[in-house]
C-alpha cells in the first residue's frame, strides 16, 4: 500500500513540474501539418537555459528573503555587549 501512495505522489510531482515547465516556457509543443496528407509532425522543444535562468532567479529571491530574516533575528547576548556576572 505504501508503494502505491509513493507512486501517486511521484506522478503528481511530475505533473506539477511539467505544468510549471509549460507555463514558464521550459517546454514548447509545436505541430506542422503534412502536405495534404494525414501526417502531422509534433515537436517538443526543451529550453534548459530558460529553466536555469528561472532557477537562478528563484535562488536569488530565496537568498534575499533568508538574508533579511537573518538580519531581523536578535543576536546573541555576547555580541550585544552584555557582560556575564563572572567577567
Amino acid at each position: 500500500m505504501k508503494k502505491m501512495t509513493l507512486f501517486k505522489v511521484l506522478v503528481v510531482l511530475v505533473l506539477c513540474v511539467v505544468g510549471v515547465g509549460f507555463y514558464r516556457g521550459w517546454f514548447v509543443l509545436s505541430s506542422h501539418g503534412g502536405d495534404g496528407g494525414n501526417k502531422v509532425e509534433v515537436n517538443l522543444t526543451v529550453d534548459p537555459d530558460k529553466a536555469k535562468e528561472d532557477a537562478q532567479a528563484m535562488e536569488t529571491k530565496v537568498r534575499g528573503l533568508t538574508g533579511n530574516a537573518a538580519e531581523e533575528t536578535p543576536s546573541s547576548s555576547a555580541e550585544d555587549g552584555v557582560k556575564l556576572n563572572d567577567e
